[in-house]
């Protein structure tokens, strides 16, 4: 698998070049940066959309992924303890 290269911006650069860290976030998100480290995220209206849904998303319990499962019954053990 590739590596995808991130697009950073410092929040100054953001904020002398937002049309163009805008236009770049259409394609992929822009990480914005405030002494050196990563603050906030510019993303296009349709991946925060997207992300938003997912949120939103209901699953039966029978249905829930493996992946998950194990990290429940963890937190199950750990509560219950």
């Amino acid at each position: 698998m590739a590596s995808v290269q991130r697009i950073m911006a410092t929040a100054g650069e953001l904020v002398r070049k937002f049309a163009h860290y805008s236009d770049m976030a259409l394609a992929q998100p822009v990480i914005v940066t405030r002494n050196g480290r990563p603050r906030n995220v510019l993303l296009s209206i349709e991946e925060y959309d997207r992300l938003r849904s997912r949120d939103q998303q209901a699953i039966i319990a029978a249905d829930t992924p493996e992946r998950f499962l194990a990290d429940i019954e963890v937190l199950a053990a750990r509560d219950g303890a």
